[in-house]
């Protein structure tokens, strides 16, 4: 709920009271928002999506983590050399566990088909497997704080041409792959972490007989080809032992078949850093593999499509199998194979509408906080841009929306009579979607946060008036109604009815009020100080003058929040003693007394 005047724009959210007793009663709320107290001085990144505790990080929370030190010659598959180097860092392991991965519960409760994108401040985006982060070495893949080069004891020509690369500036936090022999996936400034889950909802079956006499191979351009045989692709002989996460050790296994490059190349794939591919078997079971992991790796040698094992045809499970060699574990293992599907994981550029609250930065919800995350430019005014900036790092800003609210338009076009007035503020906001949209065509995401709830007297009513619904994702945020009921301390809608409006929205619909006023309904108003007169006039007539009510200003602010208590003869006199603080929500109703009764559902 997004009130558009006053001493900051735009107030509303939810609040902490003195640090003390109201951030404790909103704790269910942001459980899990750990190390939100970021360093302002470093990047800092987001760790979302599938996680029960959303991370904002700085490269200095980092430090609380134990570190590892990895080597990393990064050379790209172009072939360019951007310099061998002793990078130290934190495993991408350790953060996903501290953020706690959870699948909703759709009858297939592995995380094998999990996968985890990594974009950074230019908006590359590149993609990792669960397997291959939780099944290898944890310090394959880490996020980096530091390096230190390794240059060459003696000098040459060979040497001289590079030297260059060990004096570049390296953006951390920066994400390392070091078991890649190509540094495509190494990439710098990264902002967000995202664990995607490929499935959400779908979940296996047993089946009596699992077999699979083909399997399909579609995405990346391989057009849906259906393999049944491996005749003509190169034959490849590897053993691999089977070692379960439930199950244990079971055994080492001889098999022959086709790499799973071959195949893919032979089916046309043309994959990218962003592709996950997805492994499955006619009764749901399912496994995820990188771009990475398949193409970029030696172990990527090892990864074999079987029609043999141990010298014999599979007709036991399929005719066909996946066989990861170099997995730790077996759980990857793939029998009667029946899909292969590339999944591109590129973000769709588009516009979010976020509510991020109002008041202390650390009350973001965490929705917000993973979207935030997934944004290349904002659309903020500088109160958020200063307040949050350890979640907003150093996103552009293409503007601030609030210069373009009625009332400052109103004071620029002072000349304007009302009926241009409306015109010209028409056509400035149908100018604001259209820099949106053309945003979004260069391939950017677009966020613009709001205070409060922004569907309801927020301030995004007038660019949604000319955008469509298909445009834009809206993430709701924290109202100011909640922390203002709450440092009440009062259940506030104890005779089975709350109303909310705007100054307003009372005074034309008064029938409504007076009834809503004359049942016993709480009622809270926003944006009350243009009609305060009438308004005490109206709630003068409706409810007796020794009416409880109360006035709380400064809701979602540390320090600054109060609460007056009050009754309907003086209410009035109370906000204009509060003349320059327009940031306030007043409460009427026999609700507010000390010791009312709850109405018992």
């Amino acid at each position: 709920m997004s009130p558009c005047v006053g001493k900051r724009p735009g107030h509303t959210g939810v609040s902490t009271e003195g640090r003390g007793g109201m951030k404790k009663r909103m704790l269910g709320l942001l459980a899990g928002v750990l190390f939100s107290g970021a360093s302002l001085f470093g990047a800092s990144f987001t760790i979302g999506g599938s996680v029960k505790q959303p991370l904002n990080l700085s490269t200095e929370k980092l430090g609380v983590f134990k570190t590892v030190r990895v080597q990393q010659n990064e050379i790209l598959r172009d072939g360019s050399y951007r310099g061998s180097w002793h990078f130290d860092g934190v495993p991408l392991r350790t953060l996903l566990e501290a953020a706690l991965v959870e699948k909703e519960d759709s009858g297939f409760a592995k995380m094998i088909d999990l996968a985890v994108v990594v974009r950074n401040r230019e908006g590359l985006e590149v993609a990792f497997s669960w397997g291959e982060i939780f099944f290898r070495n944890s310090a394959d893949v880490i996020i980096a704080t530091s390096a230190v080069p390794i240059r060459p004891r003696h000098k040459s020509d060979a040497t001289e041409r590079y030297a260059e690369q060990f004096n570049r500036k390296i953006g951390f936090p920066k994400l390392v792959a070091a078991a890649d022999d190509y540094a495509d996936r190494s990439i710098e400034n990264v902002v967000s972490i995202e664990v995607v889950n490929l499935r959400p909802g779908v979940g296996s079956k047993k089946m009596e007989k699992l077999f699979a006499p083909s399997f399909s191979v579609t995405g990346a351009g391989a057009r849906g080809r259906v393999i049944d045989t491996l005749a003509g692709l190169p034959r490849r002989e590897l053993r691999s032992a089977h070692m379960g996460e439930g199950s244990g050790y079971n055994g080492s296994h001889d098999y022959a078949g086709a790499p799973l490059r071959a195949v893919l190349e032979q089916a046309g794939v043309a994959s990218r850093l962003s592709d996950i591919f997805l492994f499955s078997a006619p009764d749901g079971y399912r496994s995820a593999f990188s771009h990475g992991e398949i193409f970029l790796q030696s172990a990527g040698n090892d990864l074999l499509i079987a029609d043999t094992e141990d010298g014999k045809l599979l007709d036991r499970g399929g005719k066909f199998a996946l066989i990861p060699a170099a997995d730790l574990m077996s759980d990857r293992d793939i029998k009667a194979l029946e899909k292969i599907e590339a999944i591109d994981l590129r973000r769709k550029p588009q516009l979010y509408f976020i509510g991020i609250g109002s008041g202390d930065a650390d009350l973001v919800t965490l929705e917000a906080l993973t979207a935030i995350g997934r944004t290349d430019t904002l659309i903020c005014t500088p109160d958020i841009q200063k307040r949050f900036s350890k979640y907003l790092g150093d996103k552009p800003v293409l503007l601030d929306f609030y210069d373009f609210l009625p009332p400052k338009l109103a004071r620029k076009h002072a000349d304007l009579s009302g009926e241009k007035l409306m015109e010209k503020m028409q056509e400035t906001w149908r100018g604001i979607a259209d820099t949106i949209r053309a945003e979004i065509a260069r391939g950017k995401t677009v966020a613009l946060l709001d205070y409060g709830d922004p569907t309801i007297w927020g301030a995004t009513e007038y660019l949604r008036e000319n955008l469509d619904p298909a445009e834009y994702e809206i993430v709701a945020g924290l109202s100011s109604f909640n922390v203002a009921s709450a440092l009440l301390e009062r259940h506030t809608g104890c005779r089975g009815a709350m109303v909310l409006a705007d100054g307003k929205g009372v005074l034309e619909n008064e029938v409504l009020f007076r009834e809503a006023a004359r049942g016993g309904a709480t009622l809270s108003i926003f944006l009350g100080r243009k009609d305060l007169a009438q308004l005490s006039e109206f709630f003068g007539a409706a409810y007796p003058a020794d009416a409880p009510a109360a006035v709380v200003f400064e809701a979602g602010y540390s320090g600054l929040e109060k609460v007056v208590r009050t009754n309907v003869r003086e209410f009035r006199d109370v906000i204009e003693k509060a003349r320059d603080n327009d940031l306030f929500l007043l409460f009427l109703g026999p609700c507010l007394e000390a010791g009312a009764k709850p109405h018992r559902h």
